[in-house]
């Protein structure tokens, strides 16, 4: 067996509902664990990334994650798409495979990820003393590629674009698939060659943004095998009231200092975007 299509990324920009909406399909089966991560298993170890991640490392075991033969496969790791050696890997893999890359204003996916991980306890420095370079964390470098190295797309969709077709690469604006969800999952499906008359449920949030208030539940949500035991085991009643009790909704607002020192730092890399894709992606830094 090999595995289909790959949901690449970027981070926060919509990946966990596209791998929702495609669960869902009759024709598709996705990983039963979102992020194998099983193509970039070597470089998270690496980098030693400040949140605990367990990449899938065995082949037979990675393919255990789907269950349909007959049906297409499909995972959404979204360290693909930063990661150099992953297009290549992909590819030896699987050379027909399709590639699904995602694309947000790097400047509200900076601060939606920082918001993240903010909110699992992961993080307990300012947004601003990141990526201005100025927090004494140990591991500050690491926060700044997480928030900034990551937004800056163009190098890392060149990759893909050099080891695969270009039939066979899907980009997608987040600003389209928020604000017309239904047609860019329609177009999503016509480019996997499932049936477009398919209709997910739309109405459903995932991956919401909730700041965790209680120090307790902030420690055990920032471990991520309790956080995902937690999601498992307990029924969505009992999950909305913890929601409900012990998480804000309101969330820190991004400085419009940090905008504006933002803009000018991705400005050339979505210049170089926007030729490479013939589309223009200048609404990011205005």
């Amino acid at each position: 067996m090999k595995v289909d299509f790959f949901i690449v990324g970027a981070p926060k920009a919509g990946t966990t509902s596209l791998y929702h909406y495609l669960s869902e399909h009759p024709e598709t089966d996705m990983s039963i664990l979102k992020e194998p991560n099983y193509f970039s298993e070597k470089s998270i170890k690496d980098n030693d990334l400040y949140y605990k991640s367990y990449p899938i490392k065995k082949l037979s075991r990675y393919h255990s994650l789907f269950k349909n033969n007959n049906l297409i496969k499909g995972e959404a790791s979204v360290s693909y798409l930063y990661y150099k050696d992953v297009a290549k890997s992909i590819k030896a893999y699987n050379s027909s495979a399709r590639i699904i890359i995602m694309l947000r204003d790097p400047i509200e996916r900076a601060f939606s990820h920082y918001l993240m991980d903010f909110r699992l306890g992961l993080i307990n420095d300012t947004f601003e003393n990141i990526i201005f370079q100025k927090s004494n964390l140990s591991n500050s470098k690491t926060y700044f590629q997480q928030y900034v190295k990551l937004g800056e797309y163009t190098n890392q969709i060149k990759r893909y674009f050099n080891e695969f077709p270009s039939e066979q690469i899907l980009v997608v604006d987040y600003d389209d698939f928020k604000n017309k969800t239904s047609d860019v999952v329609k177009k999503v499906y016509k480019f996997l060659k499932i049936d477009i008359n398919f209709s997910p449920e739309l109405n459903n949030k995932h991956n919401a943004r909730f700041i965790v208030n209680n120090r307790l539940l902030k420690f055990l949500f920032s471990k991520i095998i309790i956080r995902k035991a937690m999601n498992l085991i307990f029924p969505k009643f009992i999950k909305s009231f913890i929601k409900n009790q012990f998480f804000n909704n309101k969330p820190p607002i991004l400085l419009s200092s940090s905008r504006l020192y933002l803009q000018q730092y991705f400005k050339k890399d979505v210049e170089n975007l926007s030729n490479f894709l013939q589309k223009d992606y200048s609404k990011w830094i205005k």
